[in-house]
């Protein structure tokens, strides 16, 4: 995690109740779930690209709790003596994360038996929320377990530990364009819908379980109405829509805000921030005060829009195809990666060099090499400037939960992850055990210049990702370290007289959508973005912050304009 969150025992100096829903329960289930709401739109409003962790923002967040206007002066007063109290912590601690807004979500959803009538709010009813709020802190924190770094330092990887052990925090500070998924979640759907046996099928989930009719249509109309939900003046992300002129509409987002149950889990299982109830269903129907308006509270902007990507992958799976028997598994899998992620990435890189000529970009079927009998697709992406080569691997899979990646919270639990899965799985085996350790055996048979591949050549191994997870600052240095120790068990050179290979460098979807239209005008060019990301994280010379930055990290700092490239036609994916 970042930083540090204010725990209640430290900011009251006492333990904090064992019953804390008490502090809460005499107020509305929907006024509490506005008030996170508040906290949530201003730690990131829907369009901004990063979370704002500032002190401004965590007291005014306070101040929103509070409801703190500045007229009232007991209130004030108040109020002034708990932010005092706050800046009191060192700089790096804050009151209010998301994680802290997910958590508490989840705990007010679950719980039945809040207060529906008016309330009158005094100063120590508000300032319960915020008790409240910080007991979920402490909760958050609960799951740790003490262990000692130079034991563990002794036997495993520290950053693999880690990459584990502090993702039920790190998975859920991702920056997002809501632009560039909402593009990504379009292409997913046409290419699913397109299809003669998925499309069919894909038709009938949605007409079944969200009663969908002009399914393309809809998602248009929904993309417009997140754009337009978040509301500056009040600070608050939320849906106002008129069934009569929207009918479709408000069906498939009261079908949305259908609450699930799941069984509920111990403060101390990982499992818990997976938030599933929110995930599953990212928005909340407000009681009616207008009949002519039907009102939706965003729970988490973020998670809101991923449900319009994830509603055509994990939910069509599960819900659907797997409950059919429509296909496998692995069926699924190898159609999205190759029909729709791969064409994705693909779609991007022609853009991107579209006016480079001196730039040789080879995919799919010009990667194919024939061997006696046998085909092998060589690498999924090939990228040649000069004796510049990056030759990459794609993967579309998400991080799941069954096979234990996500709920490591001791030493133990870490032991028991099949390591070699991993890996293999997220690309990074098949890039160093064939793309790379065969790259001097092949390079003639890939239809570019012999001259050039003569020459001795400069590799940029690359790996690219659908999650953020993997393309994190723990994640990237322990594929890193386990990148060079293939390298080493293969008998790879990483400086010989025919190549130099680069440090491996991890790429998300996201980044690539960032990059595309300054790659396309040629203000940037990506093997300068590489060398400026290696330069940077060079640990042979570089303090432990800069070993984890991201390729994200560093090219935001050279690119910071064109971030939305003119490929996306926005009219063509919202109905505005």
């Amino acid at each position: 995690m970042i930083g540090n969150i204010v725990k209640y025992s430290d900011f009251y100096r006492e333990n904090p109740p064992k019953d804390y829903i008490n502090l809460i329960k005499n107020i509305p289930k929907e006024e509490l779930l506005v008030t996170v709401n508040a906290i949530n739109s201003r730690l990131k409003p829907i369009m901004s690209l990063d979370f704002d962790d500032s002190r401004e923002v965590q007291i005014n967040c306070l101040n929103t709790i509070l409801l703190n206007n500045k007229q009232n002066l007991d209130v004030l007063r108040c109020s002034k003596n708990l932010i005092n109290r706050f800046l009191d912590f060192p700089i790096m601690f804050s009151l209010f994360t998301r994680v802290t807004c997910l958590y508490a979500i989840q705990e007010i959803l679950n719980y039945e038996g809040f207060n529906e009538g008016k309330i009158d709010y005094t100063f120590e009813i508000r300032e319960n929320i915020f008790k409240f709020l910080l007991i979920i802190n402490e909760n958050i924190l609960k799951y740790d377990e003490k262990y000692n770094v130079k034991e563990l330092e002794k036997e495993y990887n520290s950053f693999e530990f880690f990459m584990f052990k502090e993702l039920p925090h790190n998975q859920y500070y991702n920056t997002i364009n809501p632009i560039h998924l909402i593009d990504k979640s379009n292409f997913l759907f046409e290419k699913i819908n397109s299809d003669v046996l998925y499309g069919e099928h894909l038709r009938k989930y949605l007409k079944d379980s969200y009663l969908c009719d002009e399914i393309g249509d809809l998602f248009h109309d929904v993309f417009s109405i997140y754009i337009s939900s978040n509301d500056e003046v009040l600070g608050l992300t939320y849906i106002n829509i008129e069934p009569e002129k929207h009918p479709e509409v408000v069906k498939f987002l009261d079908k949305l805000s259908e609450r699930i149950t799941f069984d509920k889990l111990s403060y101390n299982d990982p499992k818990i921030f997976e938030f599933l109830s929110i995930k599953k269903s990212p928005i909340y129907k407000c009681k009616s005060k207008n009949e002519n308006i039907v009102t939706y509270l965003i729970l988490d902007s973020i998670l809101f829009l991923e449900k319009l990507y994830s509603l055509f992958i994990n939910d069509f799976w599960f819900d659907y195809l797997k409950p059919n028997k429509v296909c496998t598994r692995k069926d699924w899998g190898n159609f999205i990666g190759a029909y729709f992620y791969e064409p994705f990435l693909e779609m991007i890189f022609k853009n991107m060099f579209k006016y480079n000529k001196k730039t040789i970009f080879k995919h799919t079927d010009d990667l194919k090499i024939k061997l006696s009998k046998n085909e092998i697709e060589y690498a999924d992406f090939y990228i040649r400037n000069k004796n510049r080569v990056i030759l990459a691997e794609a993967k579309s899979n998400y991080l799941p939960v069954i096979n234990g990646y996500k709920t490591v919270s001791n030493i133990e639990d870490f032991k028991k992850i099949d390591l070699n899965k991993f890996y293999k799985d997220y690309g990074l085996k098949q890039l160093v055990e064939k793309t790379l350790k065969y790259f001097h055996d092949y390079k003639f048979l890939l239809n570019d210049d012999k001259q050039v591949l003569s020459k001795k050549i400069k590799l940029y191994p690359l790996l690219i990702v659908n999650d953020p997870i993997i393309s994190s600052n723990y994640a990237i240095n322990a594929f890193r370290n386990k990148f060079k120790e293939l390298l080493k068990d293969n008998n790879i050179e990483i400086n010989s007289e025919e190549h130099l290979i680069y440090p491996l460098a991890i790429i998300n979807t996201s980044d690539l959508q960032k990059i595309e239209q300054s790659l396309k005008n040629r203000d940037e060019n990506i093997f300068n973005l590489l060398r400026h990301y290696h330069s940077i994280t060079n640990n042979s010379i570089k303090k432990n912050q800069d070993i984890l930055m991201t390729f994200s990290n560093t090219s935001d700092r050279i690119i910071k304009n064109k971030l939305i490239s003119k490929r996306i036609k926005l009219k063509n994916i919202f109905s505005i």
